[in-house]
């Protein structure tokens, strides 16, 4: 062959080498699955979204209260701008959850708190208990016999609402303040905190101020009335007792 066949020839098996082979499939071994199509997996099968829109309680208040009826691999998120709660859980523990933030987050309650203060002491005669206090009387009675007369020192109620911070007189020398922290419909119990009471006085220059005389936290049933010790005088044989009730509006 001469010079020129062989540079042709050359010229060839490089233009084949160079040629671009079309893709193929590449079977599978036999008696091997198909890879699946990946996809993203849900990190809780089953578990269902739910905002809710938070609208009279703080949502630390609803946080608190959400939190235990989570399940095992259930979440909440607070969103303090838009005021609202999300929840991942189970279905039907966001119906319970649901049912619960409903029974939570209501108008505030109104409630009326009554007061009175009735001073005991020890004295050679007893005189008859004014009537508006004989039923007090007669329980402190039959919790203790040491005390034998008994005096309305002052009376007052107010209409307080839920969440604020209300103030009465009571006689001369006293004065309430409170807030009514809670109210739960479900066991009809009424949460103050604070409750306290404080005694008037008199400075030199003739000023009012009022020292504390008790500082409570008070949980009460509805309509019922509460006597607490409010303080004792021991070398005088006195002792100052208060009566408190707290009675749920009607809306």
């Amino acid at each position: 062959m001469s010079r020129c066949g062989l540079w042709l020839a050359g010229l060839l098996v490089l233009a084949c080498v160079l040629m671009p082979v079309p893709d193929q499939a590449v079977a599978a071994p036999q008696g091997a699955e198909p890879a699946p199509a990946s996809s993203p997996e849900s990190p809780n099968p089953g578990f269902a979204t739910q905002v809710f829109t938070i609208r009279y309680r703080s949502l630390d208040d609803i946080y608190l209260r959400v939190s235990p009826a989570l399940g095992p691999r259930g979440s909440i998120r607070a969103e303090p701008h838009q005021k609202t709660i999300t929840v991942v859980d189970l279905p039907e523990r966001l119906q319970a959850i649901a049912a619960l933030i409903a029974g939570t987050d209501l108008p505030p309650r109104s409630v009326e708190v009554s007061v009175q203060l009735i001073l005991a002491t020890v004295g050679p005669a007893a005189s008859p208990a004014p009537p508006r206090i004989r039923g007090v009387v007669e329980k402190l009675n039959a919790l203790s016999t040491r005390w034998n007369d008994y005096r309305m020192v002052g009376n007052a109620r107010i209409l307080g609402t839920e969440g604020e911070r209300s103030r009465l007189r009571v006689g001369e020398d006293y004065r309430v303040d409170f807030r009514i922290d809670e109210v739960a419909s479900e066991s009809g119990m009424i949460r103050f905190k604070p409750f306290a009471l404080q005694h008037r006085e008199l400075s030199v220059e003739g000023n009012e101020r009022f020292s504390p005389v008790m500082d409570t936290v008070l949980n009460l049933r509805n309509a019922q009335q509460f006597i607490v010790g409010a303080s004792k005088m021991e070398k005088s044989n006195r002792a100052l007792f208060m009566t408190v009730t707290a009675s749920l509006q009607q809306p």
